[in-house]
């Protein structure tokens, strides 16, 4: 089941982390260079979004992103490792009540778990007892051509109070043959879609990847956010977090007490 919402909404995540399977290259350098970047473009438009980092309490960006101007949202970025079937009940437990206890301690308001590499969570009722809200799913590409319509993947409610929001479109692209991977031109029909039939519109951003494809890629995001500055100021669209999405979703409603169903992690 779908949700409707009374305007469009852009909204955009980024993943922010290493990358094991590339080894041998300088990422930790060119992640912080390209975090840097990113909080200056967002703010030039004045749009927040969400960072997916693995903990938000030891994050070498926490710090810029809470010092931002806008209101940027840190979410937990979940792998494989602990996210997901093989990981199992108890690990996924153990390590989502480490960083969530350790986000807000150190003062960070943990809203999103952001999925990558896993398709899905498991035991929403872990994530209800930690008062997550928000889910971003597995974010297989939609099909896509030259004259294929612009199709958007939906936010939905999952069981327990939580919202699955996922991705409509990755960046950077995958085309070989388009500059910095394209996306441009589809992100711009997707968005006017999303007006059109008020939706919301997602696009997951890979920072590591955009920073390997610089200055291309870079600049088929700055077209893609000029044009959701210029819509916003129309007033035909808004920008959210995940986190405000969800909000948004829910009507703003008080959440139900669900302590009935949780079941301890062990």
């Amino acid at each position: 089941m779908s949700c409707m919402l009374p305007t469009a909404v852009f909204t955009l995540s980024i993943d922010l982390e290493l990358d094991p399977m590339r080894p041998g290259q300088d990422q930790p350098r060119s992640l912080e260079a390209m975090t840097d970047h990113l909080v200056r473009l967002l703010s030039h438009y004045q749009m927040s979004a969400t960072w997916a980092v693995a903990d938000p309490a030891i994050s070498a960006a926490t710090e810029t992103l809470l010092a931002a101007e806008a209101s940027h949202e840190i979410a937990i970025l979940g792998d494989p490792t602990w996210v997901g079937r093989e990981a199992g009940r108890m690990r996924f437990g153990r390590e989502l009540a480490r960083r969530v206890t350790r986000g807000r301690a150190a003062g960070i308001a943990i809203s999103t778990l952001a999925l990558r590499g896993a398709e899905e969570a498991e035991h929403l009722d872990l994530l209800v007892k930690h008062e997550i809200c928000v889910v971003r799913g597995g974010s297989r590409e939609l099909p896509r051509g030259w004259f294929a319509p612009p199709v958007l993947k939906a936010p939905a409610p999952l069981r327990f109070g939580l919202y699955d929001v996922p991705a409509s479109m990755r960046l950077p692209g995958q085309s070989r043959w388009k500059l910095g991977g394209g996306g441009r031109r589809r992100a711009r029909r997707c968005i006017d879609h999303a007006i059109a039939t008020r939706s919301a519109f997602h696009i997951q951003l890979d920072a590591l990847s955009l920073a390997e494809r610089a200055p291309l890629a870079e600049h088929a995001l700055d077209q893609i956010l000029r044009h959701v500055a210029l819509r916003q100021r129309e007033g035909t669209l808004q920008i959210a977090t995940l986190a405000t999405l969800a909000g948004k979703l829910a009507g703003d409603r008080t959440k139900t007490p669900t302590r009935s169903i949780l079941q301890p992690a062990a």
